[in-house]
C-alpha cells in the first residue's frame, strides 16, 4: 500500500457544515471530493485483511464498488475498464484506484471523502489509507442538536441529539488526538462562515495546496448538481455566500432551561471547545429533558406509522 495517494477526509458530526467544506475544497483545482459514500465502514468489516490475488477477484470487487448506490450517483461516472486492477489487491487499494479515477476525471490529482458516520471510524480509515488527512470541522453542539432534531433521520429530540453529538465528538477527537499532529486539522464552523478565507487559507496550508480564490464562490454554482435533490431539504444554504448568521443560533432559539438542559448533558464537550456554556443552571431543566424525550418518542412513533402506511 506504500504506493498509495494521500486522501483527504473530511470529518465531522452531521449538520456541522461538512459538506460546505468539502464543496470549498471540491472547487479547488487539484481536490475532487464526491458527495458522501456511506459505504466504507462496511466494506472494512467484510473484507479488511483479505488479499485479492488475482485479476478476477480485484475486478468484482472494483466493480462491487462501482454499483454502490452512492458511487453510481457520482456527478462523472467511473468504468471498471478504467481502473489499474494492479493496485487493486487491498480493499484500500481498490478504493483509492477508484476515487483516484475520479479524481483524473476531473482534472484533478488529489482524492477527498466526506460522510458523516466516518467520523468515528478514524482507526478504520487509517488502516485502509495510512497516508489520509483529516480536516475535523467542529460546530457548536446545540446548533447541531438543533438541526438534527428536525430531521426524519436524525435522533429525534433535543436530549437525544446533543447526546449524540457529544458522544461523536468526544470519540472524535480522541481519535485523531493519537495521530502526529501533522495528520489532522481542527475547523470551527463559527470560523469559517465568518472568515472563509482566513479559515481555507489554513486548510490549504495544512494540505498543502495553494490557496485558491474560486474556492470562496464556485462551490455555490455546483452544489446542485454534486448534491443532487437533497439540495433543498438537506443543504439549502449551500447555494449562499457563508454568512455569520449561521452560527450560535442557539442563543435565539433555546430559553434558560434548555440551555441549562444542554449544559447538563454536554457541558464538558462545550467548555473544552472554548464554547461560551450560556444558562449553567434553571430549576425547570428536568421538566424540559422529560418534555423533549416525550416528543422524540411521540416522533418516532409517528414516523414508524407513516412508513408502514407507505408501504
Amino acid at each position: 500500500m506504500s504506493d498509495q495517494s494521500s486522501p483527504v477526509f473530511v470529518i465531522g458530526v452531521a449538520r456541522s457544515g461538512t459538506t460546505l467544506i468539502s464543496l470549498m475544497l471540491d472547487s479547488h483545482s487539484r481536490i475532487a471530493i464526491p458527495y458522501e459514500s456511506h459505504f466504507f465502514v462496511a466494506y472494512y468489516q467484510k473484507y479488511h485483511g483479505r488479499v485479492f490475488e488475482g485479476e478476477a477477484e480485484r475486478r468484482a470487487l472494483v466493480e462491487q464498488i462501482l454499483a454502490e448506490p452512492a458511487v453510481r450517483e457520482w456527478d462523472v461516472q467511473v468504468r471498471p475498464e478504467e481502473i489499474d486492477l494492479t493496485g487493486c489487491a487491498t480493499l484500500g487499494g481498490a478504493i483509492d484506484r477508484i476515487f483516484s479515477a475520479y479524481a483524473r476525471k476531473n482534472g484533478k490529482d488529489v482524492w477527498g471523502e466526506k460522510s458523516p458516520p466516518y467520523t468515528q471510524y478514524v482507526y478504520m480509515i487509517e488502516k485502509m489509507f495510512p497516508k489520509a488527512r483529516y480536516v475535523h470541522l467542529i460546530r457548536d453542539g446545540r446548533d447541531v442538536a438543533l438541526s438534527l432534531m428536525e430531521k426524519s433521520w436524525g435522533p429525534g429530540d433535543f436530549v437525544s441529539s446533543l447526546e449524540y453529538w457529544a458522544r461523536h465528538i468526544s470519540c472524535a477527537r480522541r481519535m485523531l488526538y493519537m495521530l502526529p499532529d501533522d495528520k489532522y486539522i481542527e475547523v470551527r464552523f463559527e470560523e469559517l462562515v465568518a472568515e472563509p478565507e482566513a479559515q481555507m487559507r489554513r486548510v490549504t496550508r495544512f494540505l498543502g495546496v495553494e490557496f485558491e480564490p474560486a474556492m470562496l464562490e464556485a462551490y455555490r454554482k455546483k452544489a446542485a448538481k454534486k448534491v443532487g435533490e437533497l439540495i433543498n431539504s438537506i443543504h439549502p444554504h449551500l447555494q449562499e455566500a457563508p454568512s455569520a448568521d449561521q452560527a450560535y443560533k442557539w442563543k435565539k432559539k433555546l430559553g434558560p432551561a434548555d440551555q441549562a438542559l444542554a449544559y447538563e448533558i454536554a457541558g464538558t464537550e462545550l467548555e473544552e471547545l472554548g464554547y461560551e456554556p450560556g444558562v449553567k443552571s434553571y430549576r425547570l431543566n428536568t421538566l424540559r429533558k422529560c418534555y423533549h424525550l416525550l416528543m422524540g418518542r411521540t416522533k418516532r412513533k409517528l414516523g414508524s406509522l407513516m412508513k408502514r402506511k407507505k408501504r
